[in-house]
C-alpha cells in the first residue's frame, strides 16, 4: 500500500504530464481535448489531495477550461493604477473571461535587485 507522500508525488507527476498534453492540444487547436485534460488536472489534484501548482492554475481559464497561451488563447496586459499599484490582466480570447493579478510595488527594491542596479546607461 502506498503512503500519502507517494500518492501526492504521483498526483503531481500526472498533473504536470496532463498539463503538457493540454498545452500541446491547445497549440494544435483541439480545444475540446485540451478542456478534457484541464478537467482531469483538477480531478487528479482533488483525488490526490494536493494543490494544482500556481503556474498551472493561472494558465487554465476558469470559465471555459482551456489552456491560456499568450497570443493564442489569451491577451495579457499590464495596467498601472497609480496609488493602487499595478496589475496584470489576462483575458481569455475564447470566452472573454478576465483575471487580474496584482503586482506588489517595491518588491525589487526590498531585495536589492533594482532594475538598473550597477548599469551605466
Amino acid at each position: 500500500m502506498k503512503g500519502k507522500s507517494e500518492i501526492r508525488d504521483l498526483a503531481r507527476q500526472r498533473i504536470r504530464w496532463l498539463f503538457k498534453l493540454a498545452y500541446d492540444e491547445t497549440r494544435k487547436g483541439n480545444y475540446g481535448r485540451a478542456r478534457r485534460y484541464a478537467e482531469l488536472i483538477i480531478r487528479v489534484a482533488e483525488k490526490g489531495k494536493t494543490r494544482v501548482p500556481r503556474s498551472i492554475k493561472r494558465s487554465i481559464c476558469k470559465n471555459c477550461r482551456v489552456i491560456l497561451i499568450p497570443g493564442l488563447t489569451a491577451r495579457v496586459r499590464i495596467r498601472s493604477e497609480g496609488s493602487k499599484g499595478s496589475h496584470v490582466t489576462v483575458t481569455c480570447t475564447l470566452c472573454g473571461w478576465m483575471k487580474r493579478y496584482y503586482i506588489k510595488a517595491g518588491i525589487y527594491e526590498k531585495k536589492g535587485e533594482g532594475v538598473n542596479k550597477g548599469s551605466k546607461a
